[in-house]
């Protein structure tokens, strides 16, 4: 009598064992695969370099073992093309095997280039200058504190390396705009710096080093603040009711307790008035003083 269950365990054995004999046997033929693959580098001679965006990737036809076309590795190291015959300018390159290999991929044969056939280099000499650091870093100290200093990058300046044709532009580098909130100690940190836009400029460092100085703040109050009225019509007289206000101010101490009375300015402005004759009241103030409190945040204006 026929029982198919028979030996199940030596019979699932055997089923295995024949699945990998077969999975080894396939994987061990030569394959020809198409690719997309990322175009890693460019070679160009020493004193050149790109001045614009090369393309991403290359189309190519590989043969390989099924088991390397099956391995990751060789693919996200791309492709490198050897451009060290071209010079300045614009140049209409053509890709051939002999130009173009794989990087890393020892165990590959780059067979064919598909697509694109050729690309347009923008070729420039390389070029380095000295450009200096702006640290974009806007503050938000606690109730109560203020950031009375910050330093300069460190360091003040940097090289910045690349095309020749686009450094021209370039006097200073920004690094990264950094808000910082909640601050009531001094801080000491590493700011980036904002990568440029156009394709190969290099920082050298990539980044700076700035530290705030926090402090307490004092509050000192400037009664009668006169108001002043700008762009007022000619020939007439324009006077703001209320004529003056009262401004709480908050500083670092010792430079709040010596800030002049003139360098706190209260002001309108007539053109800005609505249909009622009434204008917002604008402040200014030095850097680092911040406005507590205004006695009045409109005004109305009339011709006496």
């Amino acid at each position: 009598m026929f029982r198919p269950f028979n030996n199940a365990w030596i019979k699932l054995i055997a089923l295995v064992m024949g699945l990998l004999l077969w999975i080894h046997v396939a994987t061990e033929k030569v394959y020809n695969h198409q690719i997309s693959l990322p175009l890693k580098e460019i070679i160009l001679k020493d004193h050149l370099t790109l001045a614009s965006n090369p393309p991403e990737s290359l189309t190519v036809m590989v043969s390989a073992s099924g088991k390397q076309l099956l391995r990751r590795k060789w693919r996200q190291r791309g492709i490198r093309v050897n451009a060290t015959q071209v010079s300045t300018g614009r140049e209409e390159m053509a890709l051939t095997i002999a130009n173009t290999s794989l990087i890393g991929a020892e165990d590959v044969t780059l067979d064919e280039i598909l697509a694109p056939n050729s690309i347009s280099l923008q070729v420039d000499y390389l070029a380095q200058k000295t450009v200096k650091v702006i640290a974009d870093i806007v503050t938000f100290p606690d109730e109560g504190y203020t950031v009375r200093t910050i330093t300069e990058p460190e360091p003040p300046e940097v090289t910045i390396t690349g095309p020749r044709s686009l450094l021209q532009d370039y006097s200073s580098i920004a690094t990264i705009r950094k808000e910082i909130r909640g601050l009531r100690t001094d801080l000491t940190l590493s700011v980036p710096l904002a990568e440029p836009e156009e394709y190969g400029i290099v920082l050298t460092p990539d980044s700076v080093t700035v530290s705030l100085e926090v402090v307490p703040v004092r509050t000192r109050v400037f009664d009668d603040v006169p108001i002043m009225v700008y762009n007022s019509p000619v020939n007439r007289t324009i006077k703001s009711r209320p004529p003056t206000v009262r401004i709480e101010l908050t500083g670092p101490p010792e430079a709040i307790e010596s800030l002049s009375r003139s360098a706190v300015i209260a002001s309108v402005d007539f053109n800005e008035k609505d249909a009622y004759g009434v204008a917002n009241i604008k402040i200014d103030c030095p850097a680092g003083f911040r406005v507590k409190r205004v006695s009045a945040q409109q005004v109305r204006l009339v011709a006496e």
